[in-house]
């Protein structure tokens, strides 16, 4: 080979190896952009799903539940539930879940809340803040009593704030009973989670995916939800008021860990 040659062949191999590198750089930098880009208009589409489902009046939703339960010998047992929500926010709530072998209603209606057993004939009250999530607040904490979905009544209230979300980006459009809607994957310390927003003028969660890495076999949690965004609830009662054969009993308090 002469010289001049293995030159000009050495120069144009150097300059092949300087475009490769620049291209690289730039589909890095394409890519750093892209997740950028990805998660700001995840966390857009979770403030604007946030904002819709606060200025909500009143709504109902049906729900389809599933819930991992871990067995003793690391077996994953799925369990499903059937939840349904009637609001009139700020300070009206009834609602009520069902198994093939339990039932439970919660009714608060801005100074009492109860759950109650209709089918064992039991229930329990306590004297309640002014508003729904003030309420779930106080009957998680004190009392150790969750309701279904209480995430509806916190996004964009301070209880799910943006800071603790690591990552989130854009997964595609899907169908959630025969709804069009957009996904959304969302990463944070201690779970994963995914929603699909209705696509459109009523952006509202149609299934929640929460999967949590606490555990080596990281449970799941899934909802599909059923919306009215303006049903008719005038007949709808708040208050429990109690049958002959219904018996009162007293919640018991969580006790603080010190």
């Amino acid at each position: 080979m002469n010289k001049p040659y293995s030159i000009n062949l050495l120069i144009s191999s150097g300059l092949l190896f300087s475009s490769n590198m620049i291209l690289a750089d730039e589909q890095i930098n394409q890519t750093k952009i892209s997740k950028t880009d990805d998660k700001e208009i995840a966390l857009k589409a979770l403030t604007n799903m946030s904002a819709y489902l606060r200025d909500l009046d009143k709504f109902t939703v049906i729900a389809q539940l599933y819930t991992d339960e871990v067995m003793e010998n690391g077996q994953k047992i799925k369990l499903s539930k059937t939840a349904i929500i009637k609001a009139n926010p700020p300070s009206s709530l009834w609602a009520k879940t069902s198994t093939m072998y339990t039932e439970r209603e919660f009714f608060f209606d801005g100074k009492i809340f109860t759950l109650n057993s209709p089918l064992l004939g039991y229930y329990a009250s306590f004297d309640a803040p002014d508003t729904i999530g003030k309420t779930l607040t106080k009957a998680s904490q004190k009392y150790n009593i969750e309701l279904p979905l209480t995430d509806l009544f916190s996004w964009g209230a301070g209880a799910d704030s943006m800071a603790d979300i690591d990552e989130a980006m854009i997964v595609g459009i899907d169908r959630v009973n025969g709804i069009s809607c957009n996904q959304f994957a969302f990463r944070e310390k201690d779970i994963d989670w995914q929603v699909c927003i209705q696509r459109g003028d009523t952006p509202v969660p149609l299934r929640l995916v929460i999967i949590s890495k606490l555990e080596p076999s990281q449970p799941q949690f899934m909802a599909t939800l059923k919306w009215d965004t303006a049903p008719a609830l005038y007949n709808q009662s708040y208050t429990f008021t109690p049958g002959s054969n219904d018996h009162r009993i007293n919640f018991g308090t969580v006790k603080n860990n010190k």
